[in-house]
């Protein structure tokens, strides 16, 4: 049994997009009528704006599309011209008659009854799909499996829908998704390789014959996403980073190479969990870093306690950084200066 169960019945459906819809017109107040660029061409559209000023506002477009899903639209773009607005995101959702062939989806997580935002990982780019595969690879976001009637499938969260920091959860889950299919892109003209190809052979091991089937319990809830790229972010400046879907991150700097894994909780399961993926896949990199120290590090909200703080370092070489999540949403890192 997964942690989450998405929501099938049309009326529930109907009936949480238009508690979505409401808290975002709170919110989006600029109201400008501009040209979306669309995979068949572009249409006309009253769009609302995050804000009056600036060249990369958030904006969202809402209506009701000829097969009855209720569609949600959300790019960035300058509320002072008129250029035409590229989409980054859509959450769409059947309210009318059930189906999975549009993105958005909601899920109730089955402990606390939250609502959340998740996708299926259904992006266009021109009049193609990409392949959902290769989008889970390559984007840093909350991967989580929830019970359908089709059994267990994978979503990408998004955000809590009653969360202060909704509006925050959505736009930074839109700029990843932009930059996830511009990666993508730019991947299949250039053909780069993102990892050393023995490297990228061993976590295909884990990662392609994966079987999804009983509790995925690897994180605790929908921002550890957020908190890995944040930390990404904050790497790329000094160092080559990579993300796979086994591992939250790799980063090689001229001198040292780093292997992180995130967790959103402090309990002993999160850690040891942690510690085991550190465990099985910190040798595999280590072939790779010609020589560099190889540095295993666990990314908390808080420090654990002192006795497992020592286990830790002394006895097992495992660093720990910890972040901080104000009530706005926003993520600091502690500790990154630490590991020059």
């Amino acid at each position: 049994m997964a942690d989450y169960r998405e929501i099938e019945d049309p009326k529930e459906l109907g009936r949480l997009n238009k508690i979505l819809s409401a808290k975002l017109a709170k919110e989006f107040k600029t109201l400008k009528t501009r040209t979306i660029g669309w995979p068949k061409g572009s249409f006309s559209a009253e769009v609302r704006f995050l804000s009056t000023v600036g060249d990369n506002v958030f904006w969202w477009d809402r209506s009701l599309s000829d097969d009855k899903k209720a569609v949600n639209l959300f790019g960035h773009g300058a509320p002072g011209d008129n250029a035409m607005l590229n989409i980054d995101v859509q959450f769409n959702v059947p309210v009318v008659k059930f189906s999975r062939m549009s993105g958005g989806a909601f899920l109730r997580e089955i402990k606390t009854g939250k609502i959340i935002l998740a996708h299926r990982g259904i992006v266009t780019r021109g009049l193609g799909h990409i392949k959902k595969s290769a989008l889970f690879f390559e984007m840093i976001a909350t991967l989580r499996g929830a019970d359908t009637s089709r059994g267990t499938q994978e979503f990408l969260l998004i955000g809590e829908l009653d969360s202060p920091t909704l509006i925050d959860d959505i736009d930074t889950f839109s700029t990843e998704l932009r930059r996830t299919v511009s990666t993508l892109r730019n991947k299949k003209q250039k053909r780069q390789p993102t990892l050393p190809k023995a490297l990228s052979d061993y976590l295909d091991e884990f990662s392609g014959k994966r079987v999804i089937q009983g509790r995925l319990k690897i994180i605790a809830d929908c921002y550890h996403g957020k908190v890995v790229r944040v930390l990404r972010d904050e790497l790329a400046n000094n160092s080559k980073v990579f993300k796979t879907r086994e591992i939250d991150l790799i980063a090689f700097t001229d001198k040292k190479a780093f292997v992180f894994e995130v967790k959103t909780s402090t309990d002993n399961q999160a850690i040891y969990t942690a510690i085991g993926q550190l465990t099985v896949h910190a040798p595999a990199v280590a072939k790779h870093v010609n020589g560099k120290p190889l540095k295993r590090i666990i990314v908390l909200p808080e420090k654990p306690s002192k006795h497992l703080c020592t286990v830790l370092k002394d006895h097992l070489g495992i660093q720990i950084l910890t972040f901080n999540r104000s009530t706005k949403g926003f993520i600091t890192i502690e500790g990154l200066d630490l590991l020059k």
